[in-house]
């Protein structure tokens, strides 16, 4: 695993061409650094030069590494807060170290970024800086306290007060699970987070707040592995979701628990998470076997930012996916032998309470995770994944869609979508995908095997009308049915479109058949269904709606199944 990190971080600097790399040092020289994009490229040149790849950037890397030492000095005067050195200065130290190790350039060359880098005063550098004493402050604090305690590690810092400050204002943000809070519990920046505060216990930071941390990040161990679909996949939800570099970052995690198991002796845990960071890597493949690759998990032109943040271009985003993968290479014990971890097995249930608002279920190969208490300014409340082993991820759903989408999409949504019940009362439809919609599960009707894993969870709507939903995930599909007084309404989304291959659609009464990718997800109902035509946009393309309505009782069964045959509406 350790030669396939270096492999991602490869693919990573591959996706940018020379005529790329040469513009993007052109902009650095003409208006100093103003973000951490170009740092992370460079350091992830710098890295692989030292492991005997990319050798064809020998004489390039001294350029770029330069203007990054240098610039790391005045790029927060330079472009205030959003400059990013809480990111890029480890990034370059971590480079800094791996080209000395590897003798690659003379010492006289490397000595002077060292001592340009010993000039950094992290209260000039640093955006996000920790009041003292410290308060809750969010991710960024984290990223500062491991840039600096990498200077610490390297011996070009001594500011232990700094990193200690940083950290105990993120102890604060921690949930009973261990989970890491971000303003609206999104998901990469539970994961990533944790991420930093483990890189900075293993660059050596040990201060008042270690113990703390360490209680934290083991109790999100388990949960960590929950949470992982069948496909390999973090969660969906809020921030940065969809980008090729979740995955990395999530294999990066894992390798820093299978390592810390290892040492505490419980190698079947520590081997399920080399799995699980194996898992993580492969679901990214297909990904990186396109041409041109994309840094977002569809396939529309890079320069339209389709599900892309205004802050997650291509130019920054795409190679990130090398940084955390250096990091899962820096955690990784080859040694450690792999053991099935529980997206495989299945055979679960999991609610992580009421911050993070979600249910995860896994069993016969299926998983699904329902929100529910979306951020409506990223989702949508229902079950906003399905996923099947080896099917792909977005033929059903794998993030659901919100109105007003703070993503770049063509237009806004009708209104929020996931896979969801609804009623129609006086001409007028509501649906638990609708802010405001409350769900609580029965905890005592769940039930988990691995072969099947049974919810019923009690909605009640934006009307007052209240329904009763029993979601049931087992090795035949995905068994979704309602109950309640009336008409009960379900929608779906139907996949259209990733940019660049469109699916084959065949509906009949209640059937709806969706062929893409050689598999096809097929809809079931007892009820007939109705093409809304309504179109609908989330990270990963273009759907259509559909609906079925039944009375006082509704089901929907959503299944996948490999080689079908192509039929097209």
């Amino acid at each position: 695993m350790r030669e396939r990190y270096l492999d991602l971080m490869e693919q990573a600097v591959g996706a940018y061409t020379d005529e790329q790399i040469a513009a993007y040092t052109e902009s650095v020289l003409k208006d100093g650094l103003r973000e951490h994009g170009y740092p992370r490229l460079t350091a992830n040149i710098g890295i692989l030069l030292a492991h005997g790849r990319n050798r064809s950037r020998m004489e390039q890397f001294p350029i770029m590494m330069e203007l990054c030492c240098r610039g790391l000095l005045t790029s927060k005067q330079n472009a205030g807060f959003g400059a990013g050195n809480d990111f890029s200065v480890k990034e370059i130290v971590c480079c800094l170290e791996e080209i000395e190790r590897a003798a690659l350039y003379p010492e006289s060359l490397t000595k002077s970024w060292r001592d340009l880098l010993r000039q950094i005063d992290p209260y000039r550098t640093y955006s996000c800086i920790a009041p003292v004493p410290p308060k809750p402050v969010m991710n960024w604090a984290a990223f500062a306290a491991v840039s600096e305690q990498m200077r610490i590690e390297a011996g070009i810092g001594n500011e232990s007060a700094f990193v200690e400050n940083q950290i105990q204002s993120q102890l604060y943000n921690f949930d009973d699970n261990g989970m890491y809070r971000d303003p609206n519990e999104p998901m990469v920046y539970d994961f990533v987070t944790r991420l930093q505060l483990a890189l900075a216990l293993d660059a050596g930071y040990d201060g008042e707040g270690r113990q703390r941390l360490e209680e934290y990040l083991d109790r999100a161990a388990l949960p960590t592995l929950w949470m992982q679909s069948i496909s390999g996949e973090i969660p969906f939800g809020g921030r940065s979701n969809q980008f090729l570099h979740n995955e990395t970052f999530f294999a990066a995690l894992c390798e820093f628990y299978a390592s810390r198991y290892a040492k505490r002796g419980d190698l079947i845990l520590a081997g399920e998470f080399r799995r699980a960071a194996r898992s993580a890597v492969e679901s990214i493949a297909f990904w990186l076997e396109q041409s041109p690759v994309r840094h977002i998990k569809n396939r529309f032109p890079a320069e339209s930012r389709f599900g892309c943040e205004d802050y997650g271009y291509f130019e920054k985003y795409m190679v990130t996916m090398g940084s955390w993968a250096y990091l899962a290479f820096r955690f990784a014990d080859d040694s450690i032998e792999e053991f099935p971890c529980p997206c495989e097995t299945g055979g679960y249930i999991w609610e992580p309470g009421p911050h993070f608002h979600k249910i995860f279920l896994s069993a016969g190969e299926y998983s699904v995770e329902i929100d529910t208490n979306a951020d409506p300014h990223y989702d949508a409340s229902g079950i906003g994944r399905i996923h099947r082993k080896g099917a792909p991820s977005a033929l059903v759903l794998s993030v659901p869609f919100a109105e007003h989408p703070e993503y770049e999409i063509p237009s806004p949504n009708p209104g929020p979508l996931s896979i969801s019940l609804g009623t129609e009362r006086d001409g007028n439809l509501h649906f638990a995908s609708e802010p405001g919609s409350s769900y609580s599960l029965d905890s005592e009707k769940t039930e988990a095997t691995s072969e099947k894993a049974t919810i019923f969870l009690r909605l009640q709507l934006t009307d007052g009308t209240e329904l009763i939903e029993r979601v049931s995930v087992g090795s035949d599909g995905v068994l979704i049915t309602g109950e309640g007084e009336g008409t009960i309404l379900a929608e779906f989304p139907v996949f259209l479109t990733d940019g660049e291959t469109d699916t084959q659609i065949l509906r009949e009464d209640n059937c709806v058949t969706v062929t893409y990718r050689g598999w096809k997800a097929v809809y079931l109902t007892e009820d007939t269904v109705c093409d809304t035509g309504e179109i609908y946009a989330n990270r990963n393309g273009i759907y259509r709606r559909f609906l079925v309505k039944g009375h006082e009782r509704i089901c929907l069964k959503v299944q996948f199944e490999p080689n079908p045959e192509s039929r097209i509406l």
